[in-house]
């Protein structure tokens, strides 16, 4: 006794497209639900399966269905299904490596930043009180020569003079820095 799936793919050999259309509208259903299962994801599903009906189609694949029809559809769907999640698992494993090789310079630059200032702020802090305020002042509050000596209460050359040692001290204990 012949079954209908065997007499569907009879005539779909003899060419006989409303028997692709049957076999189409009697197992899209299905095998969109196992996809979906495998997949997580009903677009994709869907786009799989109606991607191996076209295949089946074009290529003639139905000539070499040799088990039930219902067998050769799910184990192509669950095939097509397996090298997706590879795909998926594979572009995913990419993204990671990338996303970590971004993150590791960043990261060990800025470790390299936070031992660079707190070198800095060590070889500052050993500065003398009056070098240290003139340099406050001066270089990182912008003020002007004649300003930071009227806050500090000194002459402008007194300033400069603070200046030029506190920048050769920061030099000395900096040359080696790097």
């Amino acid at each position: 006794m012949r079954d209908e799936d065997q007499i569907l793919l009879d005539r779909l050999r003899t060419g006989d497209q409303s028997a692709y259309e049957a076999i189409f509208k009697k197992y899209y259903k299905m095998l969109s639900a196992k996809a979906y299962f495998m997949l997580d994801d009903e677009m994709e599903a869907e786009d799989l399966v109606q991607t191996l009906f076209v295949s089946i189609w074009q290529k003639a694949r139905f000539h070499s269905i040799n088990t039930s029809l219902n067998a050769y559809l799910l184990r192509a769907v669950h095939n097509q299904c397996i090298m997706c999640l590879r795909k998926r698992k594979v572009s995913e494993r990419r993204l990671n490596e990338y996303s970590l090789s971004l993150d590791e310079p960043i990261h060990e630059e800025a470790i390299e930043s936070d031992r660079n200032e707190d070198t800095l702020n060590l070889a500052f802090n050993e500065l003398p009180s009056q070098r240290q305020k003139a340099f406050k002042l001066v270089y990182m509050e912008d003020k002007k020569y004649k300003e930071a000596a009227h806050e500090m209460g000194l002459s402008v050359n007194s300033i400069k003079t603070h200046l030029k040692l506190a920048v050769k001290a920061l030099q000395k204990k900096l040359i080696n820095f790097k």
